[in-house]
């Protein structure tokens, strides 16, 4: 009766130590699910734009460059003809700014030609009296030379030939600084019509180099998402126009349970396998853990019909991985 009392002792024993050694196995692992998510990328434009011509489709895969959508902006034909009014206004502007400075100068011309003839005119009168007197006192036999000679130095008509001199002197300078002054303002190079002419065409050549820049291009290879136009729609400023994927999932992104949370941190290195490829194996490592809890979704859960909460967690893996956009995976954190 005692030997039989130590066999079921030896066996209780076993079943004791078996049961201890899978309690130890469950608590240093942590298994949950996720699924393999590539990397989105929201194209859109900082303008609104209109939608000319659409190339791709939903699922497609394209490569580095390859042309994704055609857009006008439709603000761009209104801001490139408004801004060639205002550069054709300025430029008439300017050239009857041009015209007004010419004929002013002109006029400067006449005036200085019709003073410079007029007093020269009464200058050459004064010569001719002078030369008439010299003449009839020639005819007058009681002066003499010397007296003669002395009479012309004190004649009152040499003083005034000298004071028109002076005048016609003045008046040339002055007409010709006036004349200078408005030439330098006409060639100027640093007319403000001039600069602000200059300023406009620049602005002008900015639209028009913008509105040929106007085709989306994809920034990688990878895969067309959602499409969220159509063609000739007008979309708003920052509108996503498309979704962008990799080719390759970069991170997985899993639910892990409420009652495990306590049990992941950041960088920790997480076993991955496909749930329904049992041989497809990878590893991440912890990047990211949401801030709030989330009800799991259905596709994630042991019983999809029962809800469940837990944790969003962001696991970044390798791109070289063989993993299928939105694969099921099972995540498995040991201790």
């Amino acid at each position: 009766m005692k030997k039989f009392n130590l066999v079921y002792v030896a066996a209780f024993a076993v079943i004791v130590l078996l049961g201890l050694s899978l309690v130890v196995k469950l608590d240093t692992s942590v298994t949950f699910y996720g699924f393999a998510e590539n990397k989105e990328t929201e194209i859109n434009m900082e303008n609104p734009v209109e939608v000319e011509k659409i190339y791709v489709t939903t699922g497609q895969k394209v490569k580095k460059g390859t042309v994704l959508l055609d857009v006008l902006s439709p603000s761009l034909p209104v801001k490139i003809s408004n801004t060639q009014y205002s550069i054709e206004e300025l430029q008439t502007k300017y050239q009857l700014w041009k015209t007004d400075l010419d004929w002013r100068i002109s006029q400067y011309n006449i005036e200085l030609n019709e003073k410079t003839t007029s007093i020269q005119s009464q200058i050459d009168e004064y010569h001719a009296e002078i030369e008439r007197n010299k003449k009839l006192a020639e005819n007058i036999q009681s002066i003499t030379t010397e007296n003669t000679q002395e009479g012309e130095i004190k004649n009152p008509l040499f003083l005034k030939i000298e004071a028109l001199k002076k005048e016609l002197t003045f008046t040339r300078n002055i007409i010709t600084t006036e004349i200078n002054n408005l030439k330098s303002e006409r060639f100027a190079d640093n007319n403000p019509l001039l600069s602000r002419i200059k300023g406009l065409e620049e602005e002008l050549e900015y639209y028009q180099q913008k509105k040929e820049k106007q085709t989306i291009v994809a920034p990688t290879d990878g895969l067309i998402g959602n499409i969220h136009c159509k063609e000739d729609e007008i979309i708003s400023s920052f509108s996503t126009l498309i979704t962008f994927y990799e080719e390759s999932p970069t991170l997985v992104v899993g639910y892990i349970h409420e009652d495990l949370l306590l049990k992941v941190n950041i960088n920790d290195t997480i076993d991955i396998s496909s749930s329904s490829r049992p041989e497809i194996q990878n590893v991440g490592v912890v990047k990211t853990l949401g801030s709030r809890i989330v009800e799991i979704p259905p596709r994630l859960r042991k019983i999809k019909e029962l809800k469940t909460f837990g944790r969003e967690i962001i696991i970044e893996i390798p791109p070289d991985n063989p993993f299928l956009q939105k694969e099921k995976v099972i995540l498995n954190l040991k201790s």
